[in-house]
């Protein structure tokens, strides 16, 4: 197959859109790219428009529509040619030479269209106009369900967060903003591939293009490896779709980070006819099973929820991925670097959260061969979505585009539904969900095996749902959960007692470096924050609501019993307190086997510059909570549960399949006194407790954890005593032992 990229500057012009005016702005624009940053890029937008409130700027031409327009030479061969937009945002209709050739409504997935009869000998015309998804949203019948709860991007399949969220701003983006290309494909050509794993045994689900396969005359061939383990079929194919199966001998097994290597086949997929290799392609895959093994809690028992790979339970540790920008036409260019701070810290699970964009295959290839699995929601979060025939006719579409671009990868280990939709309309009953409980089910079943589906994240299914208000169900009975609740102190009883086995979402406010607030908050709103627009917006709030701002302060008052005045002490104030919520959040997990299975915390990185619960700036400065969470959820570590009976008892955390046996000294920072310690075997995949030692709340210091163990030092720490804690206590102890 060839391909030409058409890629590059294309002309872009555009007008407001009703009421229609004919004052056309003309500029450049960049494929892939958005309108707001080809406008900033001509000066019509403010150069940076993260820099203060710039960003609302961008809101003067929402009611716009867009021409982009290209022009590109014909092939010499004109059959079998594709024109492939992979992203387009939003609503568009597609032009050659001034005939429309096709219409999309999608900015998730990609669209095609046949051009073989559309194209001209020489130079050809290309257009696409996009129209205003602002006046689409504000031209749509709402049911009483979404006034109540109104959200301008419910009926429009384009990210959730575009028109404004608790970690976006509003930005509600028009373009091409992923690869446009020409394909000119082979006369024989897979139009499906999927390599189904069962143990060793595989099975290779293909579909073939119909045009010219004919009967008798045609083979497949499959040639894969993984490191010394290899494996080469040829069968013939009866008809254009079909299954092989076969065998792997010596096969090489996925399993997730700390729990064995992330194996990956190599495979090349070739078609024949008549003898003649008409076709190749590549394909990737590994040999794994995976298991949600889900149960409501009942009288009997609390229940549970764990993910099990190739039969191993996998005490799941990582993060939200949330939107790489606001933009999402600059996702790619942010890939390499966010993505080697999910292997740096320790990750072995992201939730691709619902708000977001569906990630490429870059960042999947990426998850496959560094044992990170990704749970992925659909594209939906936090609203109403309609029961009518064009949305779930739309929304089917996007999910087979879906899942089956990406079903190869072994990373994905569980589709969900959307995020949170369950929760905020438990009222309404969410099992009468037809989209998520039929149509998506359905989709799932029908495109994927072997891959499990929940769906709502977090689910109530029909028997919680049964048992009473939402008020009885959210937050207390929910086997999985997102705990946001007060967001008080992070040892509150929201937190310490909560039953969730596996917490899918929950975070802590921390301040950004002052280096990183100075790149986007104007000299002269830098300090103070106090009914600051600037820092309000950047909290992200596009209503002037203060509340997040002042939660951070809230925040550092609980755990200091004071607010520092100097910016670069409340930076650090507020810091430490996200760094020891996030750290006890995760070891609270982890202490808490077998019953807990695993924590997925908000969040990694920010998408644009803001005050947030991410541990990882927009600019890639890492705050305190970074360090923290790496020691916190690597494979093996020692933590500390809460005090119970006048003591603390001390768990080797070891989640992976090798016992570990070692040393453990405990130290006093404020004495630099070992006040215990012990020797320690620790069993095979969950937390024993090692060491037991008498602890007052009243006693206000830092334990020093300090192991060697199988030959590899490590340490910890466990920040003790009723609050308020002494900041000048706790600032020597990390001047002192770097923490």
């Amino acid at each position: 197959m060839n391909t030409v990229s058409l890629n590059g500057t294309w002309n872009l012009k555009g007008r407001r859109q009703y009421p229609a005016s004919e004052d056309f702005i003309y500029l450049s624009a960049s494929v892939p790219g958005c309108v707001q940053l080809d406008l900033s890029k001509e000066g019509i937008l403010p150069e940076d428009l993260f820099m203060g409130e710039n960003i609302k700027e961008a809101e003067k031409y929402e009611d716009y529509e867009w021409w982009y327009e290209t022009s590109f030479s014909a092939p010499e061969k004109k059959s079998n040619l594709f024109l492939v937009f992979e992203g387009v945002d939003c609503l568009a209709e597609y032009f050659i030479n001034g005939v429309k050739i096709g219409e999309s409504e999608n900015s998730f997935i990609a669209h095609e269209f046949r051009i073989d009869n559309h194209i001209n000998d020489g130079e050809n015309l290309l257009s696409v106009h996009i129209k205003s998804a602002t006046l689409y949203a504000r031209s749509e019948d709402y049911s009483i369900r979404v006034l109540a709860r109104p959200n301008e991007g419910t009926y429009l399949r384009k990210p959730p967060h575009s028109f404004g969220w608790d970690i976006m701003p509003r930005a509600v983006t028009a373009g091409l903003w992923r690869d446009v290309r020409i394909e000119e494909r082979d006369e024989i050509y897979f139009t499906q591939t999927f390599m189904r794993t069962e143990g060793s045994h595989c099975i290779f689900y293909y579909s073939l293009s119909p045009e010219n396969y004919r009967p008798g005359s045609v083979e497949i061939e499959i040639e894969g490896s993984c490191k010394n383990s290899t494996f080469k079929e040829r069968r013939k194919c009866p008809l254009n779709f079909g299954q092989i199966d076969f065998w792997i001998k010596d096969p090489k097994f996925w399993f997730p980070y700390g729990y064995g290597d992330a194996n990956v086949y190599d495979c090349v997929l070739r078609i024949y006819d008549g003898g003649n290799l008409v076709h190749e392609e590549a394909l990737s895959f590994g040999l794994r099973d995976v298991l949600l093994d889900r149960k409501d809690p009942d009288e009997n028992d609390k229940g549970h929820f764990r993910i099990l790979i190739n039969g191993v339970e996998i005490m799941c540790k990582g993060s939200n991925w949330v939107p790489l920008d606001a933009f999402h036409c600059r996702d790619a260019e942010r890939y390499d670097r966010a993505l080697e701070l999910v292997r740096d810290i320790g990750c072995n699970i992201l939730r691709c959260w619902g708000g977001n964009v569906y990630e490429d295959h870059k960042f999947f290839d990426f998850c496959d061969r560094n044992g990170i699995m990704v749970w992925q929601d659909f594209a939906m979060a936090c609203a109403q979505y309609p029961d009518r025939e064009d949305f779930k006719r739309n929304m089917e579409k996007e999910a087979v585009s879906v899942i089956r671009k990406l079903r190869n990868h072994p990373s994905i280990v569980l589709w969900a539904g959307d995020n949170e939709v369950d929760a905020c309309f438990a009222q309404y009953d969410p099992n009468e969900n037809v989209i998520t409980r039929k149509l998506l089910a359905r989709c799932v079943r029908e495109n994927d095996l072997g891959r499990p589906y929940l769906p709502s994240s977090p689910y109530i299914s029909p028997k919680m749902y049964a048992r009473g208000e939402r008020s009885q169900v959210i937050g207390s009975n929910l086997v999985e959960d997102h705990l946001w609740g007060p967001r008080d102190y992070f040892k509150s009883d929201f937190y310490k007692n909560n039953q969730a086995c596996f917490v899918s979402e929950t975070g802590y406010h921390g301040c950004p470096s002052l280096e990183s607030i100075k790149k986007f908050i104007t000299p002269e709103r830098v300090w103070p924050y106090h009914n600051n627009p600037e820092w309000i917006l950047h909290s992200s709030d596009q209503k002037g609501n203060d509340r997040r701002v002042m939660l951070m302060e809230k925040q550092v008052c609980q755990l200091f019993g004071e607010v520092p005045e100097d910016p670069e002490e409340y930076i650090l104030a507020s810091q430490i307190s996200q760094a020891e919520a996030k750290k006890y959040f995760i070891e609270r997990m982890r202490v808490g086997r077998p019953q807990k299975k695993g924590i997925i915390w908000w969040n990694l990185l920010d998408g644009w510059p803001q005050m947030s619960d991410a541990v990882v700036d927009y600019y890639f400065n890492k705050k305190l909570a970074y360090r923290y969470i790496k020691r916190s959820q690597a494979p093996f570590t020692v933590a500390a549960d809460e005090i119970d009976s006048w003591r603390i008892s001390i768990y080797a955390c070891n989640d992976t399949l090798k016992e570990k046996r070692g040393h453990l000294k405990v130290r006093d920072a404020l004495t630099d006194e070992i006040v215990k310690e012990c020797d320690f075997t620790a069993a095979v995949n969950t937390s024993t407790a090692i060491l037991a030692m008498p602890l007052f709340y009243s006693e206000q210091k830092v334990l020093i954890f300090e192991w060697d163990c199988d030959g590899e030092k490590g340490f910890n720490h466990y920040l003790c005593g009723y609050v308020p804690i002494s900041f000048e206590m706790y600032k020597a102890v990390m001047k002192k032992y770097g923490l």
